[in-house]
């Protein structure tokens, strides 16, 4: 199964988050070492404000967790917005590892020079661990680190320090090409993690979604239509006589016929919507933030194409949320439109009444 791109993405990035708390507490932690070193060696006011200021700027990482994990748990961030969270997270880690490689121009002697080109090398090892997943983030915090350190021990004018220089910038190729190969496997096993958790969730002969899928996507679906007042609907599809379909064609052939019936219920659905192979021969679709109206022109969409494509014929019952209804109750509603479609002759779909009444609408 190919990944999307945007799957990827998604899961890349809530990855890249997941770490932000050791990587504020590790960033403090050697803001405040250093500090207390460069204390023995500088003035204190001239410590005091570097150490003011690197902490300030980690300020925007702790909103930017925030923001993340609150938007992630309120459903308001999905694949297709979430890149701009790398973006983010790219500005913010440039910026607070600025700091540090900002005191390489400090006015220190040339071996305690060295103990804070020995503390960015450090830096330079972590960013590779905690930012694997996104090897831009890796390249940018990578620059910030190395090109500063080769021109300041290239100002010093000493053989030695000249000798460093070039030496680190054999470590930056060495960081650069272990960094991208690292984030090349570590995506990897991402992508087999996503193909992974998409095969449970998918019906192996349709490709739609299980019901397993299904109740996992609702979790995600339904609370935010709540969340937002947004009405959503259902339709139960039920391929008629489909037993003596298999019968007198053979089962390989009624598996073509749910297979192209399946593909026609994904093509006419909209984007967004959730196509799953419910029973043997029972297909359901899930519409979120739908009108009455748009459920029955979606319905009718799949209605015309399950006719010019296939040689069978569907029974489908439509029904629409109300407040106070769980979801298996608005199945037990679209359920019994279905099997009015289907005493009324089938090859039609119902429209489930208002829950207390008896009789589901005409088609």
């Amino acid at each position: 199964m190919i990944v999307n791109k945007q799957q990827l993405d998604y899961e890349r990035i809530r990855y890249l988050y997941i770490g932000m708390n050791r990587i504020l507490f590790g960033g403090v932690s050697l803001a405040l070492f250093m500090a207390a070193i460069l204390s023995q060696h500088l003035e204190i006011r001239l410590v005091a404000t570097w150490t003011t200021l690197t902490l300030i700027l980690y300020v925007p990482r702790v909103f930017l967790t925030r923001q993340f994990n609150k938007n992630i748990k309120n459903n308001k961030i999905n694949p297709s917005n979430i890149l701009v969270w790398e973006h983010l997270w790219l500005i913010t880690s440039v910026m607070t590892l600025s700091a540090f490689s900002s005191l390489l121009f400090f006015p220190l002697a040339n071996e305690h020079l060295t103990i804070v080109a020995l503390f960015l090398m450090v830096l330079a090892a972590g960013s590779v661990m905690n930012y694997t997943t996104s090897a831009t983030t890796i390249i940018a915090t990578g620059a910030v680190i190395f090109v500063p350190l080769v021109i300041r021990f290239l100002q010093v004018g000493e053989q030695s320090f000249t000798a460093l220089a070039f030496f680190f910038i054999a470590c930056a190729a060495m960081f650069a090409n272990y960094a991208i190969c690292l984030s090349k496997n570590v995506v990897e096993n991402i992508q087999l993690k996503i193909n992974s958790e998409q095969n449970s969730l998918k019906d192996p002969l349709t490709g739609l979604y299980n019901r397993r899928g299904l109740y996992f996507y609702l979790n995600k679906i339904i609370p935010q239509s709540l969340r937002n007042n947004e009405p959503f609907g259902i339709i139960i599809i039920d391929v008629d006589h489909f037993k003596s379909y298999n019968d007198d064609y053979g089962h390989s052939i009624g598996d073509e016929a749910l297979v192209n019936a399946s593909a026609c219920i994904e093509k006419e659905g909209r984007e967004g919507d959730l196509a799953v192979r419910y029973g043997g021969e029972e297909f359901l679709v899930v519409l979120p933030n739908t009108r009455l109206d748009t459920l029955i022109e979606v319905t009718e969409r799949i209605f015309k194409s399950i006719r010019v494509n296939t040689n069978i014929t569907i029974s489908a019952g439509l029904a629409m949320h109300h407040p106070g209804l769980n979801f298996d109750q608005l199945i037990d509603l679209a359920d019994e439109a279905l099997y009015a479609a289907k005493d009324a002759g089938r090859n039609q779909f119902k429209l489930a009444n208002q829950p207390g009444e008896k009789t589901p609408a005409a088609s």
